[in-house]
């Protein structure tokens, strides 16, 4: 981009737009055999078709996905991998697209495990079928929608289980993203801090973060930022100078006496 505004920026760091998606996506189409699809896949695949990639609370396509390229990765690897102890950490996501763009022959495609030779085709349409049944299970619940799904929110740094301290918490929260996108929201984890400053004459600031100004559950402050970082919106950050002590927007001072 050229002349980026700030407003160019709160735009960029809340995008949604799944990459990785859409590289993946035309090996999904290509490789699916669609006449091999149980009723509920049939339904799954349609619903990923002519996705336009938006990772939105609302998508139910990006949660389509994620399943079904998470078990995608899950029979391609785990035979190979599991036999190695100590357990290997797996590639990343990337790596295996990149592998599948470059040779739909890719050796680890086959199942060690079984004595036919599976191919892409064979593996890629499998997924899906696999991945249905937790998607059915997931609509039967009305939990389709990516923030339904995924379930984000915003945890006490003392709950490591998510669900010891929710009245400290903030879970549900509709916000979409994922990891690998720019607006990287997992279920737990995500951009905690957002600033955006312009270098002008007199510089012009702006940030989010997902809790409060104040450290009382008891208080309106505690997580008063929250709905803003979820809906993408910015406060003012005063960068305040020496001669501005006596600012209407100094709210108290501190003075200190040695004794």
């Amino acid at each position: 981009m050229n002349s980026i505004t700030p407003a160019d920026m709160m735009k960029l760091q809340n995008n949604y737009y799944n990459v990785q998606a859409a590289y993946m996506y035309p090996l999904m189409m290509k490789y699916t055999q669609t006449d091999k699809l149980l009723p509920d896949a049939k339904k799954y695949f349609e619903m990923v078709k002519g996705w336009n990639f938006d990772a939105l609370p609302s998508s139910k396509a990006q949660t389509v996905y994620k399943n079904w390229f998470d078990t995608l990765q899950v029979m391609i690897w785990k035979d190979e991998l599991s036999r190695v102890k100590p357990a290997p950490a797996w590639p990343w996501d990337q790596t295996l697209i990149e592998a599948l763009l470059r040779d739909s022959a890719f050796s680890f495609i086959d199942n060690i495990n079984t004595t036919a030779k599976e191919t892409l085709f064979d593996v890629m349409t499998d997924a899906l079928n696999k991945a249905s049944v937790k998607l059915a299970d997931a609509e039967a619940k009305n939990k389709l929608e990516w923030a339904s799904f995924k379930e984000p929110g915003v945890y006490h740094l003392l709950d490591k289980s998510k669900k010891d301290l929710l009245p400290l918490d903030r879970p549900g929260l509709k916000v979409g993203g994922d990891g690998n996108i720019i607006n990287a929201v997992t279920q737990s984890h995500g951009p905690s801090w957002r600033m955006i400053v312009q270098l002008t004459g007199t510089t012009e600031a702006y940030g989010v973060y997902p809790g409060g100004q104040n450290g009382n559950p008891g208080s309106k402050y505690y997580d008063n930022f929250i709905d803003n970082w979820v809906e993408g919106k910015y406060h003012p950050l005063w960068l305040m100078r020496s001669n501005e002590n006596k600012d209407e927007r100094v709210k108290w001072t501190m003075n200190f006496e040695k004794k």
